[in-house]
């Protein structure tokens, strides 16, 4: 009798998890993209490649210890979004950008935390 209780309570988490996990995978992945595009257009290269580089790597933590629900990478996923709000205090013609993408992913992580922290 309790499965059928709790079961449309797993596909409420699940769906949850889900949706959280797409927002941030989309996020890492279109900013890896947008800094390996910028490599090539601005005048900086080193500095975009740093920062594609970081997204590339939140994208595999994200992609695969995360769906995991390895909790090491829950933690070291929230270094996402404080990494993208960064160059926003810096340049405030980019801020908005770069805060709407850090708020996405912060939105995502919350999404999936009772995936990571439920008994």
């Amino acid at each position: 009798m309790t499965s059928t209780v709790s079961a449309p309570i797993a596909v409420e988490r699940d769906a949850r998890f889900r949706i959280g996990w797409i927002i941030l995978l989309a996020a890492a992945a279109l900013m890896t993209l947008n800094h390996a595009v910028l490599t090539f257009v601005l005048g900086e290269p080193v500095l975009f490649i740093g920062f594609a580089a970081f997204n590339l790597y939140a994208l595999v933590v994200i992609a695969i210890p995360f769906r995991r629900h390895e909790r090491w990478a829950w933690y070291s996923t929230w270094i996402l979004p404080v990494a993208l709000a960064a160059p926003g205090f810096t340049d405030p013609n980019i801020a908005i950008f770069y805060y709407a993408i850090a708020a996405a992913c912060v939105v995502g992580l919350l999404l999936t935390r009772r995936g990571f922290f439920t008994a």
